[in-house]
């Protein structure tokens, strides 16, 4: 079955949909520990500590976020998401097949076939994530940065926003 869509979703809360894990990763990262995941559908990113949890996935999703579709190119898009500590922000990027940088080293990597991969890329502020689908021409590239929040009252739960178009 040939995928259509890539749901990202944010949220304050753990997702409810069972993931099948393939490579993972807990690191210390903005003064806690996330935990990077490539999963059967994509890949799932969470630190508890700050309410923060970001899944993506080919497969549906009980949770709503963004719908990004795989074919006929998108536009660019940004996804911003705050809790009581930090603020994400994600810009997604469509790109053809040939650009995703196969002789890089990644910090976590999965290739589900030939040409069909999800590598994580991790560094000082963030990180990024490329998920290529052969039969699209596609590499779905993604850059997530993060900003530590000071000290606030608290918000409640975490709240995102889908931006749209990014200069």
């Amino acid at each position: 079955m040939t995928r259509e869509t890539l749901t990202f979703v944010h949220s304050s809360t753990p997702p409810t949909d069972e993931v099948t894990v393939f490579d993972e990763l807990t690191q210390p990262f903005l003064g806690t520990e996330f935990r990077f995941r490539v999963i059967g559908s994509s890949h799932y990113v969470s630190a508890p500590e700050y309410d923060f949890y970001e899944l993506s996935s080919c497969d549906p999703v009980e949770s709503t976020g963004a719908t990004i579709p795989l074919k006929d190119g998108g536009e660019r898009r940004r996804l911003d998401h705050e809790t009581d500590g930090i603020r994400c922000e994600t810009v997604l990027e469509h790109r053809p097949l040939a650009s995703f940088p196969a002789g890089e080293s990644f910090d976590l990597s999965y290739w589900f076939g030939q040409d069909a991969v999800t590598a994580i890329a991790l560094d000082k502020d963030g990180y990024e994530t490329y998920h290529t689908y052969p039969e699209y021409d596609l590499t779905l590239y993604s850059r997530t940065r993060f900003t530590r929040l000071p000290d606030q009252d608290p918000i409640g739960t975490g709240r995102s926003e889908i931006v749209g178009e990014s200069e």
